[in-house]
């Protein structure tokens, strides 16, 4: 008798951790899922542009802060260069 009682505590130890690791593996999916889709949801909602939108106009503002630093570059140099043909011309007088 105390041979039987201890094949099915036994058995039902068993079959409990089975359950517990199963309960185990499903919960740690449906956590997974509950939050990594709707972080891309809410940082849209809040945000208002997904993060890879964000990549594409940071480089599109550094190409347009690039392009204002070489108008002034410009700008400068033919300033530099009215003012060395003025100085060439008084040199030369």
């Amino acid at each position: 008798m105390a041979d039987m009682l201890d094949m099915v505590l036994s058995s039902f130890l068993i079959l409990s951790i089975v359950f517990l690791v199963y309960e185990l593996r499903k919960f740690s999916t449906l956590h997974a899922k509950k939050y990594e889709i709707p972080t891309e949801k809410i940082w849209e909602k809040f945000v208002g542009i997904r993060p890879e939108d964000m990549s594409e106009s940071d480089l599109t503002m550094k190409v347009n802060e690039l392009e204002k630093q070489l108008k002034e570059i410009r700008h400068e140099l033919e300033g530099q260069k009215k003012f060395t043909k003025k100085l060439i011309e008084e040199l030369g007088k």
